[in-house]
């Protein structure tokens, strides 16, 4: 099934496989205890709940996805991020969570996965074309 998002660049066709769950979200990248600075995932939102916020420069549409597997993934499109911030997360091998990250209970319940921690850590960056992709 091909499933088409109307919002920025996530409007490129993304393929969806059986048994992967996913959410068209907001996440804000940094590091919760340094005010959403530094490397990880600071806040998530839902797409409706952020158009209601102020822009953020490190705020990037994503998509949200568990795996057969049941692992958090996490989708973004390189042209949604400035250079700057593209130079400091995702220029390297890995994505780098320097605190563990709590998946707010919505987007957990949506996902189906009950109470979810990423913990702090290295993760490997998948490039796919202009699509980056992280498995936590």
């Amino acid at each position: 099934m091909l499933k088409i998002h109307p919002k920025g660049n996530l409007a490129a066709k993304i393929r969806l496989l059986r048994n992967v769950r996913i959410l068209f979200s907001e996440v804000v990248f940094g590091t919760p205890g340094k005010r959403c600075e530094g490397s990880g995932l600071c806040r998530i939102y839902t797409v409706t709940g952020a158009k209601r916020l102020d822009p953020h420069p490190r705020r990037i549409p994503v998509i949200l996805l568990v795996n057969p597997k049941g692992k958090l993934g996490l989708r973004l499109n390189k042209n949604d991020l400035s250079q700057e911030l593209y130079n400091e997360l995702f220029q390297g091998e890995f994505f780098i969570m320097e605190e563990q990250f709590g998946l707010p209970a919505y987007f957990a319940r949506k996902l189906g996965v009950g109470n979810y921690k990423v913990p702090a850590g290295e993760y490997l960056l998948h490039a796919r074309g202009n699509w980056l992709d992280i498995v936590f």
